[in-house]
């Protein structure tokens, strides 16, 4: 198969062409030309005006509910959206009834998506049932295919330590939450204005703030990697920073949600801002994108949740947490977090590869294709996103993806 891409502008930091606009020859999913100008008879040509091409990007936060309710679409339905989105690379929380505790588990996942162009990273539970109180078989899982285990859900210190020290045999990795068992099931919205002001249980920032000390004394301890996703309140910053200056092996993420709003999107009770973790102040959303821009923060996720309607048309304290994101994540950060279509794009591609171990796909000669092809004025139809699921609806977005390629696999959204 071959795929012709022409004159389309190269956005990738690790390319010898970045910021040139070229065409690009892919021949059995490796990019073999890349010069001013290709003709190729016997291949699929793209031509659009002002198409830009990048690394493909990457979401390592998504709940598609898997086995467990065919409403959201299932895992399927899920990728096709992550497609829609641009997204080459998703990795996917055990967060399914049952839970992805098994080999057989990891197993499902990877065996109906393999001829899929988003390649699907499977996330383990940590513990059996994501109960918390005994670790499942992650040397299995880890057999099976994954490397990377999370609840997405508060764990005690205990089991923590024995997870990580686990994870450390397997050559594997543990994403922790950045909220502790304290709270995890006693909020609604931010502690703060929202709270006050809607009369709902809000989550208070010294929570956060207490777990990220904890999962920092457990990486010194430990002496192993720890993850914590979903870094949602200025005050968890300064820590994150001095823990890496002193060389402690932490990482974090963002999502994208605490990055766009602030809390007062949830005073007129719309449940497609009810979150975990909560939208919190507008000092909050500010400083996450200033750590994102000196590098506190190394990654950016979507936190995309197959939540149904009828979870979501009820009264926001009854509402489920979580909204539909991977099909407008590249236009409503553009939109709303402050970074230019370049650094989001950065983030999405280049950061978020690197924070969660995936290799690098350099836009270069001889390298496998994996592309994400979008453009950064397009108009985004918000209007079919479903109103009471995306937080976006009806919204004024620009810049979406038109198409992926993966190796041979190639899907064009025109």
């Amino acid at each position: 198969m071959k795929i012709l891409l022409k004159a389309v502008r190269i956005t990738d930091v690790k390319s010898p062409h970045n910021n040139t606009s070229k065409d690009l020859l892919i021949e059995n999913g490796v990019i073999k030309t890349i010069a001013t100008s290709i003709d190729a008879a016997d291949a699929t040509v793209v031509s659009i005006t002002q198409l830009h091409v990048s690394q493909g990007w990457v979401d390592f936060k998504c709940g598609f509910n898997d086995p467990g309710s065919d409403e959201g679409g299932g895992i399927l339905a899920g990728l096709d959206h992550a497609a829609l989105g641009g997204f080459t690379h998703v990795g996917v929380l055990p967060t399914d009834h049952p839970a992805t505790e098994t080999r057989s588990a990891i197993e499902y996942k990877l065996s109906i998506t393999q001829h899929h162009a988003v390649q699907l990273h499977p996330i383990g539970s940590v513990s059996k049932g994501r109960k918390g109180q005994s670790l499942a078989e992650m040397a299995d899982m880890h057999e099976a295919g994954t490397s990377w285990y999370s609840d997405n859900l508060p764990l005690s210190t205990r089991l923590s330590v024995q997870a990580l020290l686990y994870a450390r045999d397997l050559n594997s990795r543990i994403i922790f939450t950045s909220q502790s068992t304290d709270f995890s099931k006693a909020f609604q919205v931010n502690e703060g204005a929202a709270s006050t002001l809607t009369g709902l249980p809000g989550h208070p920032a010294f929570d956060e703030k207490i777990q990220v000390l904890k999962l920092v004394e457990m990486a010194k301890y430990t002496g192993v990697p720890v993850h914590i996703s979903g870094i949602s309140s200025h005050e968890s910053l300064p820590i994150i920073a001095s823990a890496k200056n002193e060389g402690i092996d932490l990482s974090c993420d963002v999502h994208l949600m605490n990055l766009c709003f602030s809390e007062e999107r949830t005073l007129d009770f719309d449940t497609c801002f009810k979150v975990s973790p909560v939208i919190r102040s507008e000092e909050d959303r500010t400083s996450l994108i200033a750590a994102l821009k000196n590098g506190i923060i190394d990654a950016v996720v979507s936190d995309h949740q197959a939540v149904v309607i009828d979870a979501k048309r009820v009264p926001f304290d009854e509402a489920d947490f979580g909204a539909l994101q991977l099909q407008t994540a590249y236009s409503a950060l553009k939109k709303y977090s402050g970074l230019t279509s370049d650094q989001v794009v950065e983030w999405l591609s280049v950061h978020n590869r690197k924070a969660f171990h995936l290799p690098m796909r350099p836009i270069d000669v001889d390298v496998p294709a994996d592309l994400t092809l979008y453009l950064t004025d397009e108009k985004v139809t918000t209007d079919a996103l479903p109103q009471h699921l995306s937080p976006f609806f009806n919204d004024q977005l620009t810049g979406k993806a038109v198409g992926i390629i993966r190796g041979n696999q190639f899907m064009l959204n025109q």
